[in-house]
């Protein structure tokens, strides 16, 4: 007997994110109303993993390639399984959030949106995507 009933499958992406402090502050990335997503949402630095890449290396990684910094002293500050149910994009998020401080580098513009230095309380909880907002309150 075969089986008619199409199974559903979900994806794992894997990314890191790195939050930087500098100074009591912060770095945040207001992210464009043009982007797929995330649009308008504040969020740290970050992306998905290449292959064979470690999640530390990962993060290090986005930094430099999105904000041109690097940090020190760095830790995990929270791993997250977003479980998503969209029937559209079935897709489940590995997160792993690193903070790090401030060691180096000149902030670099990016069409992904605007970053900006801010203290946590300026932070808009209703932009924070649901796992960032988890994380930092």
């Amino acid at each position: 007997m075969t089986d008619t009933t199409q199974k559903k499958i979900q994806e794992l992406v894997v990314c890191a994110n790195m939050f930087v402090l500098k100074d009591g502050k912060v770095l945040m990335l207001k992210r464009s109303p043009h982007r797929a997503f995330a649009a308008n949402f504040v969020h740290p630095p970050g992306g998905k993993l290449e292959k064979n890449e470690d999640a530390l290396s990962g993060a290090k990684r986005e930094l430099m390639e999105e904000a041109g910094l690097t940090v020190k002293h760095i830790r995990l500050g929270a791993t997250i399984l977003e479980v998503v149910p969209h029937k559209e994009l079935p897709v489940n998020w590995l997160i792993y959030h690193f903070v790090g401080d401030y060691a180096s580098g000149d902030l670099l513009t990016t069409d992904e949106g605007e970053f900006v230095w801010l203290i946590p309380e300026e932070i808009p909880d209703q932009m924070l995507y649901p796992s960032v907002r988890e994380t930092i309150s």
